[in-house]
């Protein structure tokens, strides 16, 4: 009798049992690494609203030229009166409110500046505004969402009406 394979039945047998071993090990990993991986991290997030994993560190994520997409104050709508306003969150801690723009230039803008920092354990945004006011003043934010081009926080401010910002960036 002529063998076409090439291999006895014995060596067959284990080469289909060594198979079944190996996709059997190979579906477990799997499942490990996808439960490591998507159902772990959930629980630890740093914002109340996501992302749970960016490859941009905050930094990155938190500068940009950030435009208004949605103002609320104690659930009114505010976002007309921002329209044409934007938040400059540059990355060596300086800051710009950009409210106007000089003969629709946008490098001779109008505003108020000063500076920004992470707070506690990078969960709030707080803004020191110096330049081009009567008085310097702190807003300290809770930031709910920190993705690239998306940032949403909200704060209580004197008289404890709640203020929400949605914001994106191009």
């Amino acid at each position: 009798m002529v063998k076409v394979t090439g291999l006895s039945d014995d060596k067959l047998y284990r080469k289909r049992v060594f198979i079944k071993i190996f996709n059997m090990k190979s579906i477990r990993v799997l499942a490990i690494l996808f439960s490591l991986f998507f159902l772990i991290p959930t629980g630890c997030k740093k914002y109340e609203d996501g992302p749970w994993f960016s490859i941009y560190t905050r930094k990155e994520r938190v500068t940009a030229n950030w435009r208004f997409d949605l103002v609320k104050v104690d659930g009114v709508d505010k976002t007309e009166e921002y329209a044409d306003q934007s938040i400059e969150i540059m990355g060596d801690g300086d800051l710009g409110w950009i409210q106007g723009y000089e003969d629709d230039n946008p490098r001779d803008w109008y505003g108020i500046g000063g500076t920004w920092e992470f707070a506690e354990s990078d969960t709030k945004l707080k803004m020191h505004f110096t330049e081009h006011v009567d008085e310097e003043f702190t807003w300290v934010w809770t930031i709910q969402r920190l993705a690239y081009g998306d940032l949403r926080m909200k704060r209580y401010d004197d008289e404890n009406r709640k203020i929400e910002w949605r914001l994106w960036s191009r």
